[in-house]
């Protein structure tokens, strides 16, 4: 369910950064209104430039919050809850899986958010957000993807990073629901060379990727594309936990264990102040 407080418009990147940006969003928070949506570990980096009241991303298994602002987000391996206060703007790039091995080699940042700079100028943000402060969200969405475009450098890239590319388009076609054997072969590499590659330009484990797909592609069924509010995919997992299927199952369709998807489903209705 879409929440009317927030405007979310999407765009298509620019022509230079379609083999490292999937899309572009923006997301418009109005005053007066609090929001909190589920940042879904579904695979793909993020970078964000943002303008207004700052948010936070709060751990619903630890509840710690840290403050979310613009910035560069490696891969996910669990979800986070984000909350949204005060009045803001912000412009995302979902990233393909291999981008930042692209863009910043061996500056992979699973879990975190890393500064803005890691990838590009300051000047770029302060362009990118002035044009959001302006109200031109297409021209800012153009800039910061010609940005990310014009920060590759193609000719010093490792070439094992295209060698594991099809690997990472069949692991999201399959919705993360294939064993590391099947993809391998699949992606015609050696069960070794895929462990290490994706160690290497990804940060995490072929297994812990999957698993992340497959979570995302089990709430994305129920919810839709968009902003994951915090309600909906609480009311997800718990429609799923209850129905009490088989627990390996439930491993193998969302990518958790039955204890651990109800420990994020307890942590999220914590964050809530939902009764259990």
């Amino acid at each position: 369910m879409a929440d009317p407080s927030v405007r979310y418009t999407r765009f298509a990147p620019p022509p230079v950064a379609r083999d490292l940006v999937e899309h572009l969003w923006v997301a418009r928070h109005h005053a007066g209104a609090s929001t909190r949506e589920v940042l879904l570990p579904d695979g793909h980096g993020l970078v964000v430039v943002a303008s207004g009241e700052p948010g936070l991303r709060i751990d619903p298994l630890t509840g710690l919050s840290t403050p979310d602002g613009s910035g560069v987000s490696g891969l996910a391996t669990r979800a986070v809850v984000r909350e949204q206060t005060g009045p803001a703007v912000r412009l995302g790039a979902q990233l393909d899986p291999l981008a930042l091995a692209r863009l910043s080699p061996g500056s992979l940042a699973v879990d975190r958010r890393e500064p803005l700079g890691l990838l590009l100028p300051d000047v770029v943000e302060a362009t990118v957000r002035a044009a959001l402060d302006a109200g031109r969200d297409a021209d800012a969405a153009r800039l910061l993807g010609e940005a990310l475009g014009a920060a590759r450098r193609p000719a010093t890239e490792d070439p094992t990073i295209a060698l594991l590319a099809p690997a990472l388009r069949v692991a999201v076609e399959e919705r993360g629901i294939i064993t590391t054997a099947d993809l391998a072969r699949r992606a015609d590499l050696a069960l070794g060379r895929l462990d290490r590659w994706f160690v290497v330009h990804t940060g995490v484990q072929p297994t812990v990727y999957l698993a992340a797909v497959r979570f995302s592609a089990f709430v994305r069924d129920a919810i839709g594309r968009g902003p994951a509010q915090s309600q909906d995919v609480l009311h997800t997992i718990r429609w799923y936990s209850q129905a009490n299927y088989p627990p390996r199952e439930v491993e193998r369709f969302t990518g958790l264990a039955p204890n651990e998807l109800r420990r994020l489903e307890r942590g999220i209705a914590d964050v809530l102040g939902a009764p259990a």
